[in-house]
């Protein structure tokens, strides 16, 4: 590991603190700090410490006890990032289009303005009634997906329910669907739909590649809107979700996975927020999830490899390991009996 690698890990770590971290953890979760001799971690953890401090990153230590005998650090949020822009729907627009006329056409700094975009895309319009049809959206690579993202966004805007069918990837045969469109968001080389499920009476993300069908308004002669956003309702909260969260699934069940120290400290920072995180003595943790979509829970937990260990439920166990298994079938050129 360089020390460039090793600040990076340092500073990352330290910003995903939900509180501070003692130094025995972060010997354990940074492997250039698995040292022999303590005081040689002491001393280039003091080295890279001081070095960050003098580049403007803020480490705070902080007591862990009331006595402050024991000690953690963590650098706040509030005075490492930088405060966050906020465009006007017009803006967002504006920057919308500028940006997807750009990647469309493979010009210079596409995959920056593209990156830059996907930053923003998330918090698109609130509400507010820009002028339905007056940004066409040729940029979409399919001309059924286009037509559908000009019906979305208007349906959007107008707070108009839509009916389409749609395909899970759970189910042999489409679904309809009537929905109450929410928002839009741009994830991962695909438009998602964010709206309320009159099938499954909840609030649902559908890929807009899996609509099979038209999208129609439910209720065409009618011009006033159809419903009214949720209060408190924010498309960030849905464009974050992971692959173990879309809706393939009926019903959610619990799971419990156990982390390595190396790994155990990046899913705290990325998850912690939003589901429940144990941490060890060890610098490892449990987390506990609700999976909606298993294959999306396995495919994410394969790219762990051994530093994810599922302990509950038991099936998600067996078909993990049957997965590796096939894996390492593959690799060896063999066949499963």
């Amino acid at each position: 590991m360089s020390k460039t690698e090793r600040l990076i890990n340092l500073v990352a770590m330290l910003l995903a603190a939900r509180r501070p971290v003692t130094l025995e953890r972060i010997r354990q979760a940074i492997p250039d700090y698995k040292q022999e001799n303590p005081a040689s971690f002491k001393r280039m953890f003091e080295r890279d410490k001081k070095e960050l401090r003098e580049m403007g990153v803020p480490i705070e230590v902080e007591p862990l006890d009331p006595f402050g005998e024991e000690q953690g650090y963590r650098i706040p949020r509030e005075g490492y990032y930088l405060p966050e822009i906020d465009f006007t729907p017009e803006e967002k627009a504006a920057l919308f289009l500028v940006s997807q006329a750009v990647a469309s056409e493979g010009l210079p700094l596409s995959p920056e303005v593209e990156s830059a975009f996907l930053k923003l895309s998330p918090d698109f319009g609130d509400g507010v009634l820009l002028q339905p049809g007056s940004y066409p959206m040729y940029f979409v690579g399919s001309s059924s997906t286009r037509e559908d993202l000009h019906r979305l966004w208007d349906a959007v805007l107008r707070r108009k329910r839509v009916r389409f069918s749609y395909q899970s990837m759970n189910r042999e045969a489409p679904e309809t669907r009537e929905v109450d469109p929410y928002g839009l968001f741009y994830r991962h080389g695909c438009w998602y739909l964010v709206g309320h499920c009159h099938l499954r009476g909840e609030i649902r993300c559908f890929r807009l590649d899996r609509i099979r069908s038209e999208v129609e308004p439910a209720y065409p002669g009618s011009a006033a809107p159809d419903f009214e956003r949720p209060p408190g309702f924010r498309l960030e909260d849905y464009s974050r979700k992971f692959p173990w969260e879309f809706e393939e699934g009926e019903r959610a069940y619990h799971a419990r996975v156990l982390f390595s120290p190396k790994v155990a400290w990046m899913v705290e920072r990325d998850l912690g927020d939003r589901y429940t995180f144990e941490p060890g003595d060890d610098g490892g943790g449990v987390l506990h999830l609700e999976v909606r979509n298993e294959e999306g829970m396995i495919h994410w937990l394969m790219g762990f490899g051994e530093d994810a260990v599922v302990l509950s439920p038991p099936e998600l166990r067996e078909k993990v390991i049957r997965r590796l298994e096939e894996m390492l079938y593959r690799l060896e050129g063999g066949r499963r009996p």
